[in-house]
């Protein structure tokens, strides 16, 4: 699936000449709610698999989350409103609104097909136009790209028609014979990576495409490791504690760059051995400023040191950007300075501080997610210190290397 996010799909006349209704002028989608159980399983089906980005979180006076609100085209939303558990579930076949029907791209479907079935989401039937899904809650999705043809879709085709594509497919196969000897010698593995780039969607984004692109230009080979809508303060929804291990050997790295927060300003979820005190399941709130920067300060230098520990021999911790929506770029300034406080008290943990770009509508598309033109400003910042701190690391081969030569000088 592309990195640009679902939108609704317009109305389609049922008609013949499958052509559609044009727009018309009158009232639009504002936004449209969905009730679900579970908050944190709702958001990993609609933005972790479908892509949809967080623009808004709020909580209940507890502090527990209970609205997540995702973009859609233009300023429409989705919210995820947490359900009352005992309520009933409205039944399929009762009155109500069927299923809501989100865009995708034509040559997006069997990707998606098969990202959705991964992620416990099987497709229960489709069209010729059109991929249905449930989703956590078992309310129908319609993802269509009506009135454009499916890329996958195999068209029916006549005896001549068939042999043609016979016919043409062993004279492929034969080429392909021939010069398989030929591009085995040419074929040369990627190296290994030399930075690993970890963190929220950000990092599959303008800016971590562009820190890719600059350090790449640097002569640093750099992988990419992003998940969309995930942080520090939802453990219950992503772990990056617990990914650590799936990063691979972070020791033949000159080291790893972070870049997340912008999902984290919002209550914290406890883990149980950080909830003795309030028991399983917990939270706390986000005016609970002191014990909240506590523990979210903990959790930045436990994963830092973590990465450390891993053998990163250095991890460069970008702190978020400052933002440009009313009342988030307060919330942000908390996460900064946490992360910062967290990341200098590791071993190998370094901050590289973006803080003081003034940040404009040119800047970020929704006042969080950067643009190209605000990914750039703040390369102009972070990029200096990232390539002179991740340069001056030697790789392993380059230390053996060096270890005679300065035998020998001595």
């Amino acid at each position: 699936m592309s990195s640009a996010p679902a939108s609704p799909a317009l109305c389609r006349a049922a008609r013949s000449d499958s052509s559609c209704l044009r727009p018309v002028s009158g009232p639009r989608v504002h936004h449209l709610a969905v009730l679900v159980r579970d908050l944190a399983a709702a958001e990993a089906f609609y933005a972790g698999v479908l892509g949809l980005k967080v623009v808004a979180r709020y909580a209940d006076e507890s502090g527990a989350p209970r609205s997540i609100w995702l973009g859609l085209e233009g300023d429409a939303f989705l919210a995820l409103e947490k359900a009352d558990p005992a309520l009933p579930a409205r039944g399929p076949a009762q009155a109500g609104w069927h299923c809501v029907a989100l865009a995708i791209a034509a040559s997006e479907r069997a990707a998606l097909r098969d990202r959705l079935a991964a992620a416990g989401h099987p497709v229960v039937r489709e069209s010729p136009f059109t991929l249905y899904v449930h989703d956590p809650d078992g309310a129908l999705v319609a993802l269509s790209h009506h009135p454009h043809p499916a890329l996958d879709e195999p068209k029916e085709a006549g005896t001549t028609q068939r042999l043609a594509a016979l016919v043409s497919l062993s004279a492929l196969l034969l080429g392909l014979v021939l010069v398989s000897d030929v591009a085995a010698q040419r074929r040369a593995p990627r190296e290994p990576d030399d930075v690993l780039l970890v963190g929220s969607s950000s990092v599959n984004g303008a800016l971590g495409r562009l820190i890719e692109s600059e350090l790449e230009t640097a002569g640093l080979r750099v992988g990419r490791h992003g998940r969309s809508s995930t942080g520090l303060a939802r453990p219950d929804f992503f772990d990056w504690q617990a990914e650590i291990p799936e990063l691979g050997d972070l020791s033949r790295l000159r080291g790893v760059v972070v870049y997340m927060g912008g999902n984290d300003t919002q209550a914290v979820r406890l883990r149980s051995e950080e909830s003795a005190d309030r028991g399983a399941d917990s939270w706390i709130a986000w005016n609970e400023e002191t014990r909240w920067t506590e523990v979210y300060t903990a959790r930045v230098r436990a994963l830092v040191q973590g990465l450390c520990d891993a053998g990163a021999p250095r991890v460069m911790w970008v702190l978020p950007t400052d933002g440009d929506r009313e009342g988030w770029a307060e919330r942000i300034r908390r996460v900064q300075e946490a992360q910062a406080a967290g990341a200098r008290g590791t071993s190998c943990g370094v901050v590289v501080d973006p803080r003081g770009l003034r940040i404009t509508e040119r800047s970020t598309s929704d006042g969080v997610h950067l643009t190209r033109t605000g990914a750039r400003d703040v390369w102009r910042i972070i990029g200096p210190p990232l390539v002179a701190g991740l340069a001056s690391v030697a790789l392993p081969a380059e230390a053996e290397l060096a270890e005679p030569a300065e035998a020998a000088g001595g």
